[in-house]
């Protein structure tokens, strides 16, 4: 059976969109997993802790439902490109976990109120944070 012209086309524009979309979405897992042994948490298990401890109400917070607040920054792809987090602290992975749970001690002036979550929810969210893309 002869397929017209275009129709050949469309299928195969059809085609490397399906294999485009698959690819990103392996990306992805490939990105929160290598986010998760750095971290030591597992990003999967972020979005219920964040909900669960008001993140939401202050952050607009990327894949998390209803995270829409004003007052600290976007929590986006783009912090894995900022150099500090809360402004005084160097960012990385420790320095997260670290303000995830201790914002106050690490910086007394911050409107973020330390969470006193367990390591291991902090280390979670971390992980899902880092691996926004």
């Amino acid at each position: 059976m002869r397929y017209p012209l275009g129709l050949a086309a469309a299928m195969l524009a059809l085609a490397v969109v399906i294999v485009a979309i698959v690819w990103w979405f392996d990306h992805l897992r490939h990105v929160q997993q290598e986010a998760d042994i750095a971290i030591g948490g597992v990003g999967e298990r972020a979005i219920p802790i964040m909900l669960a401890n008001g993140c939401a109400g202050c952050h607009t917070i990327q894949g998390v439902p209803g995270a829409q607040g004003l007052v600290g920054p976007k929590l986006d792809s783009t912090l894995n490109e900022r150099l500090y987090l809360g402004g005084s602290v160097p960012n990385t992975s420790q320095n997260m976990v670290r303000w995830i749970r201790f914002s106050r001690q690490l910086d007394p002036h911050t409107a973020m109120p330390s969470t006193g979550i367990s390591e291991q929810d902090a280390r979670d969210i971390a992980a899902y944070l880092y691996a926004l893309r």
